[in-house]
């Protein structure tokens, strides 16, 4: 299938608000905690989104969507190993797909 310019925009705008919801969510548990604990509730949201990036990349993403049996992917996209720019998922490139479905992974855990 071809790529559509829409369907791109719309998958990496939609990424890009998902992405948003992370401060918010660091703003909101800080606002349940101590005044002495707020800087501390909110690093945990940060810490688990630059560990969570990592995780889906490494090894997220291929269990997730390679191909394996009904319950779990197999691990042909090991480090995104197999995508390359010019990869398709559906009208939209493989990368912003995984961006995209990254996003609530990274949220996830938060």
């Amino acid at each position: 299938m071809a790529i559509v310019a829409a369907d791109t925009v719309w998958v990496l705008i939609s990424s890009a608000l998902v992405l948003l919801m992370l401060p918010g969510l660091a703003l909101f548990y800080g606002g349940l905690v101590q005044r002495k604990n707020v800087l501390s509730s909110m690093m945990h949201s940060f810490v688990a989104m630059g560990v969570m990036a990592l995780e889906w990349v490494i090894i997220g993403y291929s269990l997730a969507f390679g191909e394996g049996n009904g319950f779990v992917g197999s691990l042909e996209h090991l480090f995104l190993r197999g995508i390359d720019p010019y990869s398709v998922t559906g009208t939209i490139p493989t990368y912003a797909f995984v961006a995209f479905q990254g996003m609530f992974a990274i949220i996830t855990p938060a």
